[in-house]
Formats: structure tokens, C-alpha cells, sequence
């Protein structure tokens, strides 16, 4: 039995990909009996990290959820402005824990002494955090004499793993901090070739370190019956309403769709929601009633939202990988995503959908209604991503991958 820490800036409930595939991997290590510590913020999303007026949510007493100083970014960025530290910018970021909160957390991790690190997503801080604590372990706790059926033996030092959740086209991803601590993890855990490419080529990433798995569902989120042929008439956006996700193209297209058709947008709010709200209130009354908004739904509701839907849509342009892409194949459900290399990918190797040009309103349109006037086409695609989930996405089979690597090591 293993002991890992797996630190993310978020948790559940919080929908965010980047802090679910943390959490995830660590309820499957849960399950083959190794030992788990979480810490994360105390925040349900990154805007928290400048707002002081949020809801917080019980933690397990495997979890640690640590409070963050609220009024650091704008200062941070001020000073940026003449000093240009790539260390400023990542902090702004956040989160920024507060400082006597972490040092007795310091204490609690160097006790529990664990031989892994799991941490990400950037371009969060909880990889410099990560690496920080890896060094301290090391430092203070190993190599210690530990008693076995042979004796007493060495135990190894920490070892680290990184998922990066890597935007490449977004310059917060890319400062020196940040990738520098990449390079000097034990692993890499990708989600894409095209992530994996990139590490390579890009930030010179040994590819020995490397460990492409993916995402993954949980072997009952699996459809287990076919579901009707009837059209729903509703289309599903599901993910955080931040501005790269372009759900702003979803709403100015709704106006052009079918009259029966219904548009329903499920995920958190941001700091970008204020715009969304004006572009929803510039809607005549008659479009407006076809939009339905749900927000900060549990996880418990993901598998009846992606029911009631004919197909998902994912418009961003900034992706790592696309979660809610294999939830909506594990419904049987086909998805329309942007063209973007990562999001191409999924859909390419899956044939689970189709894609349309990044931010071209038109050829969302055509694509859009060619999935609404082909319902033999829809089940096809939904039924080609449920196979490929199946056999390469299942928790237990990316959960196995990942630890069959770093545990040899």
C-alpha cells in the first residue's frame, strides 16, 4: 500500500475538468487500498480566488481545504507591470494560500509522509506548491528505514506527477515557473497526442516521463440500455461559462434554429457571465423561452441532463482533452465540437461527432442542423464514442495505466 497526496486548486463539487481528473484518479487509487490526502482550496472555482463572499462545502477527513488570500491578483499585476516576473504572473493566478493555514498543513503532509504527488492543473499554482512539498519530504522524511516481512528496508523518495491540463495557444500555461516545474517532474500525465507532441517538441519534455491515459468515466456512468429514438429537440452545452468556451456562439445561433428546438446551458458561472446575461437579455421573448440555464447542478444530475439531450456541444477554443466529450459518449450521445486540434482529435479517433471552424457562426449553423435533419446519423456517432469510451476510457483502465508506470519506477 501506497500513500499519495493529490493536490488540485479545486474539488468537487466544483465541475471543473482539471480538478475532476485529480480527484477521480484518486478515488481509484482508493479503491486498489492506498492511502489518500487531498488539498486544494477552499474555493468551488478559480473566480473564487478574488471573491471573499462564496459558499464553501463540507470536507472528508481525508481532505484538506485551505483559505486563500482574495485581494492578491490586482496588487500582483501592479507590480508585474515593472518588475515582469513570470513568478508574479503565475501567482496572480492563484490560488494563494494563506500562509499560517499552509505551514500547519506542511506539518500534517510531512507526517503523513507520502510516496507520490499527484497535482495539477495548470496554469494554477498548485504545481509549485506541489513541488515545494516534494522537496520538503524529500529533505525531511526519506529515505527512512521502514520494517517489512524482509527486515528493514529503504523506503524510495516522493515522486511527483503532474497532469498539466495544457492550453497551448494561452500564454498563462508558458511561464517559467510553470513549465520549468513540468520538466523537473518524475511524470507527465497527458491527455492527447497532441498534448503529448507538444511536451515533446515544444518544452523538451523526456518522453520516458511521459504517460499518455487520458480521461476517464466510471464504469456505471455507462449507458446500460439503449435510449429512445425520439428526439429530445434539445441541444446541451455543459462546462464552465468562461470565455473561451464560446457559449456566446450558442446563444447568437439559437435565434437561426428551428422554432421546437431548445438550448439548454449547464456549468458555473465566471467573471465572464455578466456578458453572457447582457446577450441573453438581447433576445426576443420567443427565442428567450427556448434557452434554459442550469447552474451548479450536482454531480448526481450530469447523466439526466446528457438524456434529455439530442447531442452536446462544445464550441471552445481552449482544451485540454474535453471531459464532458467521453460523458456524453458514455450516454450514447454525439457531440459537436470546435475544430481545434485537441477536440478534433477526440472526434477523429472516436467518430463520435463532427466539428465545425473555431468561431465561424455559418458552418456552426450547417453543422447544427445537419445533426437535427439526421437522427440515423446522430445514433451512429453516439453508438461509435459509447464503443471507443468503453474500451479506452473506463476509470479502472486509465487508473491501471497510470499506475503500472509510476509504481515501477
Amino acid at each position: 500500500m501506497s500513500k499519495i497526496l493529490l493536490i488540485s486548486h479545486i474539488f468537487p463539487p466544483a465541475i471543473d475538468g482539471g480538478s475532476k481528473v485529480i480527484y477521480k484518479f484518486g478515488q481509484y487509487l482508493e479503491s486498489q487500498h492506498h492511502q489518500t490526502l487531498y488539498l486544494s482550496s477552499n474555493c468551488s472555482s478559480t473566480d473564487d480566488f478574488v471573491k471573499s463572499n462564496f459558499k464553501t462545502h463540507p470536507t472528508f477527513n481525508n481532505f484538506i481545504k485551505l483559505p486563500v488570500y482574495h485581494h492578491l491578483r490586482r496588487p500582483l499585476k501592479f507590480l508585474n507591470l515593472f518588475l515582469k516576473s513570470d513568478l508574479l504572473k503565475t501567482f496572480q493566478k492563484g490560488p494563494i494560500f494563506k500562509f499560517f493555514p499552509f505551514l500547519k498543513t506542511i506539518f500534517q503532509i510531512l507526517k503523513f509522509k507520502p510516496d507520490f504527488i499527484v497535482a495539477g492543473p495548470l496554469p494554477t499554482t498548485t504545481v509549485i506548491y506541489a513541488r515545494f512539498l516534494k522537496y520538503l519530504i524529500n529533505k525531511f522524511n526519506f529515505p527512512l528505514l521502514s520494517k517489512g516481512n524482509a527486515g528493514l528496508y529503504r523506503r524510495g523518495f516522493c515522486k511527483l506527477l503532474i497532469n498539466a491540463s495544457y492550453h497551448q495557444t494561452d500564454s498563462d500555461f508558458h511561464t517559467t515557473p510553470l513549465t520549468k516545474t513540468l520538466q523537473l517532474s518524475d511524470f507527465i500525465w497527458t491527455l492527447s497526442l497532441y498534448e503529448t507532441n507538444y511536451f515533446i517538441k515544444k518544452l523538451k519534455i523526456n518522453p520516458a516521463k511521459i504517460i499518455l491515459a487520458g480521461n476517464g468515466v466510471d464504469p456505471n456512468f455507462l449507458i446500460h440500455k439503449k435510449p429512445s429514438t425520439k428526439p429530445k429537440n434539445n441541444i446541451l452545452f455543459i462546462g464552465s461559462l468562461s470565455a473561451h468556451k464560446r457559449v456566446d456562439l450558442l446563444i447568437k445561433i439559437l435565434p437561426t434554429l428551428p422554432t421546437n428546438i431548445t438550448l439548454t446551458i449547464a456549468g458555473q458561472k465566471t467573471l465572464f457571465y455578466p456578458q453572457i446575461k447582457k446577450l441573453i437579455n438581447s433576445l426576443e421573448p420567443s427565442v428567450k423561452s427556448r434557452l434554459k440555464l442550469i447552474f451548479n447542478f450536482q454531480p448526481s444530475q450530469l447523466s439526466k441532463l446528457i438524456d434529455n439531450c439530442d447531442f452536446l456541444i462544445l464550441p471552445s477554443i481552449q482544451e485540454s482533452f474535453g471531459l464532458v466529450l467521453i460523458e456524453s459518449w458514455a450516454r450514447l450521445k454525439p457531440v459537436l465540437t470546435s475544430d481545434i486540434p485537441v477536440l478534433q482529435e477526440m472526434v477523429q479517433k472516436t467518430n463520435g461527432g463532427l466539428t465545425f471552424k473555431k468561431d465561424d457562426l455559418k458552418d456552426l449553423e450547417d453543422k447544427i442542423k445537419t445533426l437535427i435533419n439526421q437522427p440515423k446519423l446522430r445514433q451512429q456517432l453516439g453508438q461509435n464514442g459509447y464503443t471507443y469510451v468503453k474500451n479506452n476510457y473506463i476509470w479502472d483502465l486509465v487508473g491501471q495505466k497510470i499506475w503500472q508506470k509510476i509504481s515501477l519506477s
